[in-house]
């Protein structure tokens, strides 16, 4: 399967198309939390009721203290009480001054309900949002309704609060409210505005803030982390594609930084001085993280830069982790120290990689620019947010940098891994060419060399033929030929002659059929062609022939020495022993097989009859050897025994040396 270019960028284009939609909808979801910040502090006329003015008290302490059950208990004094606009926040000191002996503040905020709300009908109080370093109670009339729970730190400040005024109709509405919010001095806090109403009328308001401040975040966290457990996954398999991992490390860190936005350290099995340490030191590596990644895109590294915020990045991680820092308070209080510390070297590190990535034509450095603007601008409000200089009531942006980072991080990792397909497509498209070509080239040549083949093996076969023609049916016609030029051949023996080259020229046609390394079926093909002859000459045919194994090597010109052999050995017995009886047989001998011609004739002397002018013997000896087997011969009164031992496997060797021979 390949991919052409117009697949490819059609594939580009979509990638950018969903980069661009889904970092749109990131920065429209923090638009949206802004509009409902907007919607919040509107009045409305839908049967809730926007309070924005309260009474406050701060009653300084030297430590947290429980909330008690009922107002009276914490002896509040009747004067000290002044009026505050809601929202409402408590300046942070950037960096912190000695406590001293007043450690804490409770601010109270006293709200009047007398004459706003029917006494008997349900009613909520939703608080949008509280920010502090503590605890927060309601009071109903002085009865406690509500407290918050887990550590002083992650205590669920970032989560909207909806709770009933009055549980059931029979209750009375209180006729005042009273909020308890500790705090530390010098860390500052922030209130909202305050809405009391029915369900649904403040229903829908505490859903979306659910869902931007909390539901969101964990969701882009949740789902970076995902995608980065696949890119982990895919690293694995190509340990040299460091931008995998690079881009898992990044998830992992992103997750660990957006976790306190929606969850408390109470929730995890770690201390609340660790939870803490770990937040603060996954937005120093992050950077780190997306720095490297950034490198390895654009393939031209700072190894000045790198050094640098790595050490920066290190020290920081030691100096606050929390066997080190005296609590983890004074680590809280200097976080926006640290992060004002922090977005220089960040900008500073983002603008090199962008201006490397931007020199180098990159097309991903141009959407890693828009969001470097926008990260920038993100983080700066929430220092802002985090320092209580703008309204409590906005929306952490940071977690909405996280997520759009997902997006466009995604969707370099979908170009380079779609690419790499690519890629591999383009090779393999180049490769089946490339074979295409290679397999024609070996057709052509395939195609030349059977031709070649196929012309020496009938010039091979035509000498061969011509070879065996003239030895034996031509000599023979040869000899015919001059004994009656001579006159000195009768009539049958001129019939002999004839006979005899007919006989020569049905085995020579029989050789060129196919045996199938069968030597039976060889040997039958002989018995068909001289039984005739034999039985015309008054001698009797003994057929013993037993199975024997295949001959692989047989092939026509192997065939046509044995039957040449076969057929000089018969022309032998019946021209010079007066045998009455011919037996043939065949037995397995050895690493080979045998063929054994019996008569009983007169007889001769072996030694001398190979001894002699005639080539009649020595021509089965040589054609024996030929074909890697061998001829002999046992003779005496009684008869003469031809055997032709065959091997089962001739030997390139032997075959060399017969060739060498002849």
């Amino acid at each position: 399967m390949h991919t052409s270019p117009a697949d490819s960028d059609r594939r580009t284009g979509l990638g950018r198309w969903i980069a661009k939609v889904c970092l749109a909808l990131s920065l429209a979801a923090v638009f949206l939390a802004h509009a409902v910040h907007a919607a919040d502090a509107a009045p409305q006329s839908d049967g809730a009721v926007h309070i924005t003015r309260a009474e406050l008290l701060s009653v300084p302490g030297t430590g947290y203290s429980a909330p008690p059950q009922r107002i009276e208990d914490a002896r509040l004094p009747i004067d000290g009480w002044q009026e505050v606009d809601l929202p409402h926040t408590a300046a942070r000191e950037l960096v912190p001054t000695p406590l001293g002996g007043v450690r804490t503040l409770t601010d109270w905020y006293r709200i009047d309900l007398t004459g706003q709300l029917p006494s008997k009908e349900p009613r909520l109080l939703y608080l949008p949002r509280w920010k502090t370093l503590g605890h927060i109670a309601v009071y109903g009339d002085g009865v406690l309704l509500y407290q918050s729970h887990g550590s002083p730190i992650h205590n669920g400040y970032n989560h909207p609060l909806l709770l009933p005024l009055n549980a059931t109709e029979d209750a009375f509405s209180p006729a005042s409210v009273l909020i308890r919010v500790d705090r530390l001095r010098s860390s500052g806090s922030g209130f909202s505005t305050v809405w009391v109403g029915d369900q649904a009328s403040l229903n829908w308001r505490y859903q979306i803030r659910q869902l931007l401040q909390v539901q969101v975040p964990a969701m882009g966290s949740a789902g970076f982390l995902a995608v980065g457990a696949f890119a982990f996954a895919v690293w694995l398999g190509k340990r040299r594609e460091s931008l995998y991992l690079l881009f898992f490390v990044i998830s992992a860190l992103a997750f660990l930084r957006t976790l306190h936005y929606y969850a408390g350290g109470n929730y995890f099995p770690i201390s609340d001085e660790l939870f803490e340490w770990m937040t603060v030191a996954s937005l120093l590596w992050l950077i780190i993280a997306i720095h490297l990644f950034l490198e390895r895109l654009h393939q031209q590294p700072s190894p000045w830069l790198t050094r640098l915020s790595v050490a920066l990045v290190t020290a920081c991680s030691i100096a606050t982790l929390p066997h080190l820092s005296p609590s983890i308070a004074s680590l809280y209080l200097i976080t926006p120290l640290l992060n004002l510390m922090v977005l220089p070297v960040a900008v500073l590190i983002f603008a090199v990689n962008l201006r490397k990535a931007l020199r180098a034509k990159l097309p991903e450095g141009r959407l890693v620019a828009g969001w470097t603007v926008f990260a920038v601008a993100f983080t700066s409000s929430d220092g802002l947010l985090q320092n209580n200089l703008v309204s409590p009531e906005s929306v952490y942006t940071s977690p909405y940098a996280i997520i759009s980072l997902f997006f466009v991080f995604s969707y370099i990792m979908f170009q380079r891994y779609t690419g790499a397909f690519a890629e591999v497509a383009r090779l393999n498209k180049g490769l089946a060419q490339r074979l295409q070509v290679r397999e024609a080239e070996l057709e052509q040549s395939y195609q030349r060399l059977r031709v070649i083949e196929n012309q020496q093996m009938l010039d091979a076969e035509r000498r061969r033929l011509m070879q065996d023609m003239h030895d034996g049916l031509g000599s023979s016609l040869i000899s015919a030929i001059r004994s009656v030029e001579r006159g000195a051949m009768t009539d049958a023996e001129i019939s002999d002659v004839l006979k005899g080259c007919m006989d020569d020229l049905k085995l020579a046609i029989d050789s060129m059929e196919s045996v199938d390394a069968d030597l039976l079926l060889l040997l039958a093909t002989l018995r068909f062609r001289l039984a005739p002859r034999i039985e015309s000459a008054g001698v009797a045919l003994r057929w013993e022939v037993q199975p024997v194994p295949a001959l692989p090597w047989l092939d026509p010109g192997s065939a046509l020495h044995i039957l040449r052999i076969m057929q000089e050995c018969i022309a032998n017995v019946l021209r010079h022993t007066r045998a009455t009886t011919i037996r043939f047989s065949t037995a397995t001998a050895g690493e080979g097989v045998s063929v054994v011609i019996e008569d009983n004739g007169t007889g001769f002397a072996v030694e001398e009859a190979l001894q002699r002018s005639g080539r009649g013997l020595r021509n089965q000896q040589q054609r024996a050897l030929a074909i890697g087997g061998a001829a002999s011969w046992e003779s005496g009164s009684g008869g003469t025994r031809f055997t032709l031992w065959l091997p089962l496997q001739r030997k390139v060797d032997a075959e060399k040396a017969v060739r060498a021979a002849a």
